[in-house]
C-alpha cells in the first residue's frame, strides 16, 4: 500500500527538508517518492512513519489557543 506522503506532509506542516532529518531519509528520496519516481525501503517507510507519527504527537502537545497580551498595543519590530 502505497502511502500518500506529501498529504500527510502537507497536513503537519512540514517541509521535505525537515522530514528528511527527522526520518534519516534523504530529501531527494522523499521527494522524488512524492513524484511517483521512486519508490521507498520498507525500512525507509517505517521511518518515516515514525518520523510523522512523532510529529504530529509534538502537535497536539501545543496549547490549542495561545494568548499575548499587548495592553490592546501591536507589537513594533525593528529593523536594523
Amino acid at each position: 500500500m502505497k502511502m500518500n506522503l506529501r498529504s500527510h506532509r502537507n497536513a503537519l506542516g512540514i517541509s521535505q527538508s525537515r522530514l528528511a532529518r527527522i526520518s534519516r531519509v534523504s530529501r531527494f528520496k522523499i521527494c522524488t517518492y512524492e513524484l511517483g519516481d521512486s519508490s521507498l525501503t520498507a525500512e525507509e517507510q517505517g521511518r518515516i512513519r515514525e518520523a510523522l507519527q512523532a510529529e504530529a504527537d509534538r502537535l497536539r502537545r501545543i496549547p490549542g489557543e495561545i494568548n499575548i497580551d499587548f495592553n490592546g498595543v501591536a507589537p513594533r519590530v525593528e529593523t536594523g
